[in-house]
């Protein structure tokens, strides 16, 4: 027998219709348990920030870092102001760069670059300079194994801090053409002065003061290295001066009274 048209349609119909009450039965649990689950995870025990770890860290204290980062333990870890942990850390005297990150389920983890000293700069005190040139931290009594840079003036660097900077470099660049001779220990220095004139000159712990004057460090270290092959002893106080072209002049000096 043949299905009337009438009925088939209502059989599509009907069709469709259990098919929309499907999609939406099917979308309201997905729906629902999406929200059950995203209010758990908001509420659960299970992801409030339990711990703040730090890494990276060897000069400044975890207490003052955990302290000045700020994220408090039971934050929820979604909550947790981490540009603002970034910045509080960074404001520490010892770190140069911070990052920070969520660890989960309740954790927040603050990697950080602290500065490394190369050397110190005598102003009103001893202050640390790091390798990038940045004068970061007053220095303490266990933090002076360091050499000095000297002639820089408190004036210099208030009403010229672009030329003071300029000197700092410069010193860096002697620290490290002399951290890279052969022969000369950067243990042996003590001081590296400036003066506006004269230029540059390292000071020896022996006594002896090599005077660069502002040429390229590396080349007048390599006319040193060339004479103290020939005999030249730097344990025994002299002035030599490399800052007078191709040739030195070695003068000694009066060994300081014991």
């Amino acid at each position: 027998s043949r299905v009337s048209p009438l009925r088939t349609q209502q059989r599509t119909l009907f069709s469709r219709l259990r098919q929309v009450l499907t999609w939406t039965f099917t979308g309201s649990c997905v729906v629902g348990g999406g929200w059950v689950a995203a209010d758990a995870i908001a509420h659960a025990e299970t992801f409030q920030v339990q711990e703040v770890r730090f890494v990276g860290t060897e000069k400044a204290p975890t207490g003052q870092l955990r302290h000045l980062a700020d994220v408090q333990t039971g934050t929820h870890l979604f909550h947790a102001d981490l540009s603002a942990a970034i910045k509080g850390v960074e404001a520490h005297p010892w770190v140069d760069e911070a990052s920070a990150r969520r660890r989960f389920p309740g954790a927040v983890e603050i990697h950080v670059r602290e500065h490394e000293p190369k050397m110190l700069l005598a102003l009103d005190a001893l202050w640390l300079v790091s390798n990038n040139g940045e004068v970061f931290k007053r220095a303490d009594s266990g933090a002076l194994d360091y050499p000095i840079l000297t002639g820089i003036t408190p004036a210099l660097t208030e009403e010229h801090p672009k030329v003071a900077r300029a000197v700092i470099d410069d010193a860096l660049s002697i620290h490290k053409a002399v951290d890279g001779d052969e022969q000369l220990a950067l243990a042996e220095v003590s001081e590296i002065h400036f003066d506006a004139n004269a230029g540059f000159s390292v000071v020896m712990r022996s006594g002896t003061r090599i005077v660069l004057g502002f040429a390229d460090p590396y080349l007048a270290l390599d006319r040193l290295s060339r004479m103290r092959e020939r005999g030249l002893d730097l344990n025994t106080p002299q002035h030599i001066d490399l800052d007078v072209g191709n040739v030195a002049v070695v003068s000694p000096l009066h060994s300081p009274p014991q």
